[in-house]
């Protein structure tokens, strides 16, 4: 498994993006690299592209998925538009001696593979931005708790999740941080925004009994949020509860040929949902669904 990105500046006539040549296969190409152990494929995507040009990107819509054969071993690669977001110089290194930006229509014909080609043949497509829709880490049970369930907290279990919920949540380079008013929740959202230094903002209409009773309401707010990440192209976080959040996804889906989780949403499993404008509504690019 590997992973690397389209990564783009600009836009319109002065949209450019990133190859990179790799001296060992005298090849200029996406940046990418292997998975290392225990890394999530998403972290693989952004520390690849980091180490081969020292850009910091975000993460935005997933490419299709690139498999073929390298010395007889099959090798799968997955792909996403990425953002820069930082830059901190390139240094010629022992994978990479030069980068280039170059128009799209340059870049296409200067990459050496076709596969790279025609991912980059992709990137004068609109911009999507990422809304993100998180299931609270693992809860005291409630059984156990006997005061009000507003206030029940994550357990040591949903703790150690939210803690390894950062680095999963900062590839999508989150501008905003919504929650549901439920202490686990917001519990499971804070060392993300701690580290960050983003609000966050307690939504009391989106807690579990709040969504149960005024169904509607809790659509409309969510809908305000997600023309919100549109118009103002913020990658956006949304933390809520397992009873309604696949109901949410397919009301977002609505008009599309994409698909939600067809089970239940896991504790700490995000899925996110990549948008565009589309008239007054929105438009859903691509989904992912990732567990922790």
């Amino acid at each position: 498994m590997a992973a690397g990105c389209l990564v783009t500046r600009g836009s319109g006539a002065d949209l450019e993006v990133l190859l990179v040549h790799r001296p060992k296969y005298d090849d200029w190409s996406l940046p990418k690299g292997k998975q290392d152990q225990g890394e999530h494929i998403t972290q693989t995507a952004i520390r690849e592209v980091s180490e081969e040009s020292g850009v910091q990107v975000a993460l935005r819509q997933p490419l299709p998925r690139r498999k073929y054969t390298l010395n007889g071993q099959p090798k799968v690669v997955d792909y996403w538009r990425a953002e820069v977001i930082a830059d901190k110089g390139f240094s010629p290194n022992r994978e990479v001696d030069e980068i280039r930006w170059l128009p799209a229509a340059a870049a296409a014909a200067h990459a050496t593979h076709p596969l790279d080609t025609g991912l980059i043949r992709q990137a004068p497509e609109p911009a999507t931005v990422p809304f993100v829709l998180l299931r609270h880490g693992h809860a005291a049970k409630r059984a156990a708790w006997s005061g009000d369930d507003m206030d029940r907290p994550l357990d040591p279990e949903g703790v150690g999740q939210s803690d390894d919920l950062v680095s999963r949540l900062a590839a999508y380079g989150l501008d905003r941080i919504h929650t549901s008013a439920a202490r686990r929740c917001v519990q499971t959202v804070c060392p993300y925004a701690d580290r960050y230094g983003i609000a966050v903002v307690a939504e009391p209409e989106l807690t579990e009994q709040a969504y149960a009773d005024a169904p509607e309401a809790a659509k409309a707010r969510i809908a305000d949020l997600v023309a919100h990440a549109i118009d103002s192209g913020q990658a956006t976080l949304l933390c809520g509860h397992r009873p309604y959040l696949p109901h949410v996804v397919d009301h977002l889906l609505e008009g599309s040929e994409l698909l939600g989780p067809q089970d239940t949403v896991p504790v700490a499993s995000m899925i996110v949902l990549h948008l565009a404008a589309q008239g007054q509504r929105h438009r859903v690019v691509a989904l992912e669904h990732h567990l922790l």
